[in-house]
């Protein structure tokens, strides 16, 4: 091996030098230093989204990636990062993602609450979701936000969902999943400090929320725990580290919050206290209330006389653009929004001009108004005939695949199953909540939904498809980024902290891979019957 240079340049001009012992691959060097590429199929080569521009000391393309790049994308030094080694110094431009994105959602509903921070100068509050991390700058002395900044969580090149990571985690690579997130939490660090004009030694104070599988990979720890029945985990976090053990590039106490469960993580335990779901250590609602965020996990609770119901459900990437033909994150080009007006399909781009894939939001309404207009039935099957779209239906990979109107963006029968899984999940994880509680569906008073997905959606499609029970759309509002939110009040008050780690005694934990009403309910809602 030879020690080599990758150099990685973003289309902000942003960038930075890795250095690495030659041969490696490009989508692993990335990743192991926090830099995110799209690979929502882990680097098993059948996404195909991780193209970079990359000069340098190559491996030569392979017979499959030859075949697949057009002669345009070869003049112009495309390749696949997946499939791409580093001989030696190599320079790669990302294509698809910036170094720091600034449409990941980190806006959040904070309640007011007196101020009391552990820390003295400067603290900076993590929220590390399974697709995005988000992070926040604060002036202890005067609670005084000064820079947030977001980026991709990087580990989504060992796979878009927590299952394709805890096992990777298992089979050896649980020090290079650590050093990605770790690399993209320092990434994030230093920059918040340099934009903010603050020395990275003046930040004494850390708090790095998210689910519990992101805690453990974070950690590297053994996940076994958390993998195998009974899924009981071996460690609840609710704990100070140093940030030196997790490689941060400061000298800070950090706090993980507690979790619930296995896979009722951290950033419920800090989203269920901004959204004042607990406050004071207490279940604040007497009328039900349910919460849910929906992104890759389905994460819910159910609050009501003093108590929490909660539970997870394994949702998949297809709600935040991943393992979708064309899909990708909420950014310029993506479509958000599809209606039906007047018999046409029209579709909302961000940021104007020529779409170039669909995000959650946009595939969210595209199912809706497909299933309005005939496009597709009530078990979720592309139709050919007996609707007004049908110069829109053609084939793609062997599977039937309808191309948006006025657009290039097509949604393939795999699409639509993705979908049709997703939904079910989240809806029956909703209504188990709600049985094993002993309410009825009238009694849920409100439906807060949390997470960047959530954030953007239409609630009338979600009822409309199932995502969502019925009569749930009136009831519904969106609460922003509540894990980033709650992890700010824990860095503002050591009250607060102190409170979150009671939340466990409030909670009864339901497990549906067991729950029969689950297994049903979750089969029944994959249809779409009933809900226009």
């Amino acid at each position: 091996m030879k020690q080599s240079v990758l150099k990685v340049a973003a289309a902000t001009g942003q960038g930075e030098n890795i250095i690495f012992d030659a041969p490696a691959l490009l989508s692993e060097l990335l990743a192991q230093n926090g830099i995110a590429v799209e690979m929502p199929c882990g680097g098993r080569q059948k996404c195909l989204k991780c193209k970079v521009m990359a000069t340098g000391e190559l491996s030569p393309m392979s017979e499959k990636e030859s075949f697949l790049l057009t002669d345009i994308e070869k003049s112009e030094n495309i390749r696949y990062a997946c499939m791409t080694e580093a001989l030696g110094d190599v320079r790669v431009r990302l294509m698809s993602a910036e170094l720091y994105k600034d449409d990941i959602l980190t806006d959040g509903y904070l309640p007011r609450f007196e101020p009391e921070p552990w820390g003295n100068e400067f603290g900076i509050a993590v929220d590390i979701g399974t697709t995005t991390v988000a992070a926040y700058l604060y002036r202890l002395s005067d609670g005084k936000l000064l820079k947030t900044l977001a980026e991709k969580n990087s580990q989504s090149v060992f796979g878009a969902d927590v299952i394709s990571r805890l096992q990777k985690s298992i089979d050896g690579q649980a020090a290079a999943l650590a050093s990605s997130i770790r690399g993209c939490i320092s990434r994030l660090i230093v920059e918040l400090c340099k934009t903010s004009s603050v020395p990275v030694e003046k930040v004494d104070s850390l708090v790095l929320t998210g689910n519990t599988a992101m805690l453990y990979l974070l950690c590297e720890r053994d996940p076994s725990s958390i993998t195998t029945a009974p899924f009981e985990q071996d460690c609840y976090f609710g704990m100070f580290v140093k940030s030196q053990e997790l490689d941060l590039p400061l000298n800070a106490k950090v706090y993980l919050p507690r979790c619930i469960s296995a896979y009722i993580g951290a950033d419920i335990t800090t989203a269920l206290m901004a959204s004042e779901f607990v406050c004071q250590g207490k279940v604040t609602s007497n009328s039900p209330r349910l919460f849910v965020d929906i992104g890759t996990n389905g994460e819910m609770a159910l609050a009501a006389d003093g108590m929490l119901w909660c539970c997870s459900t394994a949702a998949g990437p297809a709600f935040e653009g991943a393992g979708i033909y064309q899909g990708i994150p909420a950014r310029t080009g993506a479509i958000s929004q599809v209606k039906l007006e007047n018999n046409r399909i029209v579709c909302s781009v961000l940021g104007g001009g020529q779409a170039t894939g669909v995000c959650g939001s946009g595939l969210l309404d595209a199912v809706s108004v497909m299933l309005e207009a005939g496009i597709i039935d009530e078990t979720g099957m592309i139709c050919g005939e007996s609707h007004a779209f049908t110069e829109y239906i053609s084939e793609i990979n062997d599977q039937p695949a309808f191309r948006l109107p006025d657009t290039r963006v097509f949604l393939t029968q795999q699409d639509i199953r993705s979908v049709q899984l997703a939904k079910s999940a989240i809806c029956a994880g909703m209504l188990t909540l709600i049985k094993e509680a002993e309410y009825s569906l009238n009694d849920i008073k409100q439906l807060v939904i949390a997470g960047g997905f959530g954030n953007n959606i239409n609630v009338n499609s979600a009822e409309e498809i199932g995502l969502i029970p019925p009569g749930f759309a009136d009831k519904a509002y969106s609460v922003g980024n509540a894990a980033g939110a709650g992890a700010i009040m824990i860095l503002l008050s050591d009250t607060i902290r102190r409170q979150s780690e009671q939340i466990g005694s409030l909670t009864k934990s339901v497990e549906l891979s067991t729950n029969p009403f689950f297994m049903e309910t979750y089969i029944d809602g994959m249809m779409f019957q009933n809900n226009i």
